[in-house]
């Protein structure tokens, strides 16, 4: 099998099993793995987080979202351009200033949000379907993390966010695909 049809099954096969759990263990293992991002070092450092609106049966990191608010950084999340395929960050305000774009996510609206100043991302939450434990990530197949990444000057920490059962052994890379510093977890943080 090729390591497209690899990864088109290992997406499906994924997205199938995370659907599939139920709502009361999603929210539990959510608030576990917003406390392991908490409680990271080099996220509690960061004065400038890029988030993500969780959408479908994604990991919920919106309580972390709030606390890390709470505890002065801040936080920002991708506009998603769909024409230029390109992701935008603007700094999140808080719900108001949302609407309900591409796919159905909640991204910010450009009439009533700040567009953020990459130089000071410190730290990127990287959403994904699969991860491995030597930074791979298998996004949904769009590129719009990987085409963000590669234009940053400097790079950030980047942190994958998901569930434990999207850690697989190995995920079929690209070699444009960039790799990850760690992923978060309920069952914690691992480094790459």
């Amino acid at each position: 099998m090729d390591k497209k049809a690899d990864k088109k099954q290992l997406r499906t096969h994924i997205m199938e099993a995370r659907k599939a759990m139920p709502p009361e263990e999603r929210k539990l293992r959510s608030e576990q793995a917003c406390s392991h991002l908490l409680a990271c070092e080099r996220v509690a450092g960061a004065k400038a987080i890029m988030a993500f609106h969780p959408f479908g049966a994604e990991l919920d990191i919106l309580p972390f979202v709030e606390q890390a608010r709470g505890r002065g950084q801040e936080i920002w999340l991708p506009l998603t351009l769909l024409a230029e395929r390109r992701l935008v960050p603007y700094v999140f305000s808080g719900p108001e200033m949302l609407k309900q774009g591409v796919y159905g996510i909640w991204e910010p609206d450009s009439e009533r949000a700040v567009e953020a100043d990459i130089a000071k991302l410190d730290v990127v939450l990287v959403p994904g379907v699969a991860f491995d434990r030597s930074g791979g990530r298998m996004g949904y197949g769009g590129g719009f993390y990987d085409r963000f990444l590669a234009g940053l000057k400097e790079r950030p920490y980047l942190l994958g966010v998901g569930f434990s059962m999207q850690v697989v052994d190995h995920v079929p890379l690209e070699p444009h695909d960039i790799p990850l510093d760690a992923v978060v977890t309920e069952e914690g943080l691992f480094h790459s």
